[in-house]
């Protein structure tokens, strides 16, 4: 499974950062299309699994007619 960002089909993924609950970032994308889960984070950092728990998220997406908008919250991590 992974996390990614859904919307409007014109929408980008200008960036996406997970971070873990001590601040350290886990993963990072640039410039992806929405709708697209290979372009998602699949729970693992530099090739290993991340323990289960509450990572936080914060992306900026750029909607077709220009209009960005940022996102921030949490997603719980289970195995």
């Amino acid at each position: 499974d992974y996390f990614y960002i859904q919307g409007f089909d014109q929408a980008i993924v200008e960036i996406l950062f997970i971070y873990d609950r001590w601040g350290n970032k886990v993963f990072e994308a640039k410039n992806v299309p929405v709708n697209d889960p290979s372009k998602g984070w699949n729970g693992k950092f530099v090739d290993k699994q991340m323990n289960p728990g509450v990572y936080v998220y914060f992306a900026k997406v750029r909607l077709g007619g220009g209009t960005q908008i940022d996102m921030k919250g949490d997603l719980t991590l289970i195995r």
